[in-house]
């Protein structure tokens, strides 16, 4: 079974090293100017894959599998996500002040 959560372990962190990755290039694009299309991030795919690899590996490998899911921008998006939204709906609310 450690096996198992091992693998789970190491999805999670293909995960978010692709998301840390992709997130990385968009910003540089954006700096520079250019064009770029909109990549897919996962936002629940690492957390999936540190649960399950707690479910298999439970005491061997113990919290740390979740390490991966925290460290993942799209997760943190997750946790982001209500505030940005109230900051947009608050602003949209407001008259925009034209010259």
């Amino acid at each position: 079974m450690t096996y198992i959560g091992i693998a789970f372990l190491a999805l999670s962190c293909l995960v978010c090293v692709t998301n840390i990755i992709s997130y990385a290039m968009r910003m540089v694009k954006k700096r520079r100017g250019e064009t770029h299309r909109r990549s897919s991030t996962i936002h629940v795919l690492s957390i999936v894959f540190s649960v399950m690899a707690y479910v298999f590996a439970g005491d061997t490998l113990g919290a740390w599998v979740f390490i991966p899911a925290i460290l993942d921008p799209a997760t943190l998006f997750i946790l982001a996500a209500p505030i940005l939204l109230l900051r947009m709906k608050r602003g949209a609310g407001r008259p925009q002040d034209r010259p």
